[in-house]
């Protein structure tokens, strides 16, 4: 498995910020050969969209990024319940508990 760069055993630890956690997400992506696509100014967009959209063909992914304590909005279960019933999408809430899973998720 590739060694992500950045703060991968200060997420594992549970001591991230939001950025650290996005970037470690986004350094693994593309470590993995994900296309990755971030709205860096989602002031205007609809409330719900997930976070991070990565492409990888055949896949598509949408993953909401929270901190450990960080609850998903009414707006992003409706998005990711939505995402979820589109055939060929794959969707998740990514926590930095669920490191392991995810970079397995990525691979």
């Amino acid at each position: 498995m590739p060694r992500v760069p950045g703060s991968a055993v200060d997420v594992l630890s549970g001591v991230v910020t939001e950025a650290q956690w996005q970037q470690t997400v986004v350094d693994a992506a593309e470590l993995f050969g994900w296309w990755v696509f971030h709205d860096h100014d989602s002031r205007r967009n609809q409330a719900g969209f997930p976070d991070l959209c990565l492409i990888r063909p055949p896949r598509v992914l949408f993953v909401e990024l929270k901190r450990e304590a960080g609850k998903v909005t009414r707006a992003q279960e409706e998005v990711l319940g939505m995402l979820a019933a589109c055939p060929g999408v794959e969707e998740r809430v990514a926590r930095p508990s669920d490191w392991a899973s995810l970079v397995e998720w990525l691979s």
